[in-house]
């Protein structure tokens, strides 16, 4: 899972014609650490961006990211979902699925 910045949120996620999840997370956040193996299992079947929040408080700031973990789904670069709080695998996928 690679974390990016605002400056590549643009290209990685806007541009994208496909289905990205982005990961708001922070390192102090003890339920995004639980979430973090979770994803990773997922990297094969879905394109998945990591943002720390505290690091791009402006790209949380855009997306009214108010609690971590936050993971929004895009598609063709348009924000369609977004899950706050740990979330298991098979929910995650069921939302995916809803967007394809």
């Amino acid at each position: 899972m690679k974390e990016i910045n605002t400056s590549e949120f643009d290209t990685h996620v806007l541009e994208n014609d496909g289905i990205v999840l982005v990961d708001f997370s922070a390192t102090w956040c003890g339920p995004c650490k639980m979430q973090k193996p979770v994803l990773e299992q997922m990297e094969d079947q879905l394109e998945i961006y990591s943002v720390d929040v505290d690091q791009s408080p402006e790209l949380a700031g855009r997306y009214n990211v108010n609690a971590v973990p936050s993971l929004m789904l895009f598609k063709g670069g348009v924000l369609k979902n977004t899950l706050v709080g740990f979330q298991a695998k098979e929910v995650i996928l069921e939302e995916v699925e809803k967007l394809k």
